[in-house]
């Protein structure tokens, strides 16, 4: 027996099914729906064809679950566009399904849903929008919010979507299984998916395009994307857009509590596919966005253009390869900044996941370029932007990838700041282009105002040989800076080193300063024990400007080897301060030991610079320290012939009781000083004077001062000016007991109180 209540939920869920598809009958030809006995597939045909697009208009668009929304199209339809006019978000459950090879457009201005268990089952490519129309190269519109003025005579190429007064909102939560494999939406190989809307949100949602393109838009009101016809389907255009809103790709908890992550995902066993992703802030949150290929054919770029890109909890956003074909690249535009934060531990294998750019190679072909623009990057708490050469973990005996790392290029106006460890496993942020077989490592250049690697943070460009086949070594990296000032704190780190092999070369261009702090380094060290292999070089360039270190901080600059040469440090700079420049026998005395593993400048508190070989004393690099400070020929003078002997001029006073006499130093000026500092300051009201102009006394002058060459430093040759004034290097007494100043510091007996003693004892004796 069924009580009422039970009676009237049985009617409004049997009426709710029923109504979710409901054709409007605007059209000339208008859709029609024909469900199945038992409501599980929804046949849809009619609507109005015009030269090969289909037009579908419904009040009303949702499909429940297990129920399948069927556009039971002709094979000559090449698009079906298909709108929502009423005011109600369509909400998919369940399928959508299309015959042949027809793109399939969803227009509904109110919102769309598609919930856990939507799916996709059409030959062509799929777009879904909150778009007010579809607008034609004919200047016709299809229109959603205006269903009135409708007119399909003329109907020819879509061209674009329109979005008037509002854009509303798009959430994908697709889990979708196929063939036992989550793809969540996904179309056929080489097709087009695309959600353009205005905020979208993928919520433990996936999307799957395999060799593919997708397209993520999130756009604001009264703006018009274009819709350009490609091999793959459609391409987005957003050049006349001037506002953007959100999208963010965020984990959905299961009833058991697990974490659901979003996928992006273009991967193919034949070739990646390329994704675009629009929107004014783009957040992932324990999400992945990814294009690998597999294949012989090259990959495809994954392309991010925002205000703000956030990629934290362990997200991940890579193009990759897996075979012959090189990967695509991956772009960042990010006009105010880009931020990659932390990591995430994986319950269960217990790895740690960090929050990750990454363009990597497992195999012959070469892996891709990573590009950021940007006012401010940020890589913290054990994050990582990486371009790499790699084995592949689940073959390992296949070991070493073929392809060569790519490169990587930042451009950040404001700053690039590397800091910080991972909270699980003590991971280090880093930006990094490496390589572990023999193949090259990549190229980093960065082009900032200021950049920041502190706390454990790391810029490097590593090469890790791992094959015996020491006849064909991995070529080094290269790390290239330019920026307005440097520092590295805190054992923040940028190196170019080899385990076997030549150490990487690193050029550093500064304005302004380069400072190290707290046990930093510079390095571009080669080689281990047994491997050969020369130091890199490191060359910083701050002609106006300086490279400090806190003496006592063991901040170092190195360009060691193992067993071969040591390299090369060139440093031009205004001036250098707290480095001391060390030899191999410098620290073999200052560690008392030869032992080559503990010949290491780390082992020193001192701020040191190094270029040498730790096993072999003959094989040296060099350093080259060029400051102006330094120069020996700066501010020479021409002293005068008969100078005084300084050594005569220091005297031992004597009393006449023969007791050494007590000098004193008094100093006056304008207003007078104190004569004990334990006495209180006076007046200088009471003391006020005005200065007065005394007579020169030829007879205090030291002959032939006047006489004098300065250097003029723009031309650098010799001036007689006898007018110029010399700054004093030091003071001398002349024979009648005045002090005079002096150009050249004086070489000074120094004064024996023995001796003075000896001496006042003899006089008084006498």
């Amino acid at each position: 027996m069924i009580d009422m209540a039970t009676s009237t939920a049985i009617f409004f869920y049997t009426n709710c099914a029923v109504a979710q598809i409901i054709p409007d009958n605007t059209l000339p030809i208008n859709s029609l729906r024909e469900p199945d006995a038992n409501n599980i597939i929804i046949n849809i045909t009619g609507g109005t064809p015009v030269n090969g697009n289909l037009f579908h208009s419904f009040e009303h668009f949702s499909v429940l679950r297990d129920q399948t929304a069927y556009f039971n199209n002709p094979h000559n339809i090449q698009n079906i566009i298909t709108r929502v006019t009423g005011n109600s978000i369509s909400n998919i459950q369940g399928t959508i399904k299309a015959n042949h090879t027809a793109n399939l457009f969803l227009i509904n201005p109110n919102g769309i849903i598609f919930g856990p268990n939507a799916s996709l089952q059409i030959g062509g490519s799929f777009l879904a929008s909150t778009a007010s129309s579809v607008n034609f190269a004919d200047g016709t519109k299809f229109s959603a919010t205006e269903p009135q003025t409708t007119s399909l005579l003329r109907v020819s190429i879509p061209i674009g979507l329109q979005f008037s007064t509002s854009a509303a909102s798009i959430t994908n939560q697709s889990q979708a299984i196929n063939n036992e494999y989550s793809v969540g939406l996904q179309v056929k190989p080489g097709k087009t998916l695309a959600l353009v809307g205005g905020d979208i949100t993928l919520k433990g949602g996936r999307l799957t395009a395999e060799s593919g393109r997708i397209e993520l838009g999130s756009v604001a009101s009264n703006n018009l994307v274009r819709l350009k016809a490609t091999e793959q389907g459609w391409a987005l255009g957003y050049d006349g857009v001037k506002n953007f809103q959100n999208i963010q790709l965020i984990p959905r908890t299961t009833s058991n509590g697990a974490d659901i992550r979003s996928v992006v995902d273009t991967s193919s066993s034949d070739m990646g596919g390329s994704i675009q992703v629009r929107g004014k802030i783009v957040r992932l949150r324990g999400s992945d966005i990814r294009s690998f290929t597999f294949g012989n054919t090259n990959g495809q770029n994954i392309t991010i253009t925002t205000e703000k890109l956030i990629v934290q909890d362990g997200s991940q956003v890579q193009n990759s390869t897996f075979g012959g074909g090189n990967a695509g690249n991956l772009t960042v535009y990010a006009s105010e900044s880009v931020e990659l934060l932390g990591s995430v531990k994986i319950i269960g294998i217990q790895n740690i996941v960090p929050s990750l750019l990454e363009a990597l190679t497992t195999g012959q072909g070469n892996g891709g370029d990573i590009t950021i623009n940007t006012s401010k990057l940020s890589i913290l708490d054990g994050a990582r932007l990486t371009v790499s050469a790699t084995l592949r973990i689940e073959e390992p005996q296949s070991i070493l990838a073929q392809g060569n790392a790519g490169n990587i290029q930042i451009k950040a106006w404001e700053s690039v700041e590397i800091a910080g460890l991972s909270t699980e496993g003590g991971q280090s942020s880093r930006l990094s282009a490496s390589t572990l077989n023999n193949t090259s490592a990549g190229i980093v250049n960065i082009n900032t105002g200021k950049l920041i690697v502190r706390d454990g943070g790391l810029i490097n460009v590593d090469v890790f040989n791992i094959s015996e086949d020491t006849s064909n070594l991995a070529t080094p990296g290269q790390i290239n800076v330019t920026a307005g000032s440097i520092l590295l704190d805190n054992q923040g780190e940028i190196n170019a080193r080899s385990t076997s092999g030549r150490g990487g070369n690193i050029t550093l261009n500064v304005r302004d300063v380069l400072l190290l702090r707290r046990g930093s380094q510079i390095s571009a060290n080669a080689g281990t024990e047994g491997t050969g292999g020369d130091g890199g070089n490191i060359t910083i360039n701050a002609p106006n400007g300086f490279v400090v270190a806190v003496p006592s901080e063991n901040s170092d600059i190195t360009a060691n080897a193992f067993f071969g040469s040591g390299g090369r440090i060139t440093i031009n700079a205004s001036s250098i301060f707290g480095f001391v420049p060390r030899t191999r026998a410098d620290l073999e005395r200052e560690l008392n030991t030869t032992n080559p593993e503990e010949l290491r400048p780390s082992r020193l508190q001192t701020s040191d610079i190094t270029a040498f070989s730790l096993q072999n004393p003959f094989l040296s690099g060099t350093v080259e320290l060029n400051t102006p400070d330094v120069d020996p020929s700066k501010g020479i003078v021409e002293l005068p012939a008969n100078l005084i002997d300084a050594a005569q001029q220091i005297i031992a006073g004597c009393n006449p009781d023969g007791k050494l006499a007590r000098g004193s130093l008094v100093a006056t000026g304008r207003g007078g000083i104190a004569p004990s500092p334990r006495e209180p300051l006076m007046s200088n009201d009471a003391l006020a004077a005005d200065w007065i102009t005394l007579k020169p006394e030829r007879g205090h002058r030291v002959d032939g001062v006047e006489k004098k060459v300065v250097i003029d430093e723009q031309s650098h040759t010799s001036v007689r000016n006898p007018a110029e004034i010399v700054k004093a290097q030091g003071w001398v007494i002349d024979a009648n007991g005045n002090v005079v100043l002096v150009a050249q510091p004086p070489t000074v007996t120094r004064y024996n109180p023995v001796l003075a003693s000896a001496s006042c004892l003899e006089k008084s004796s006498q």
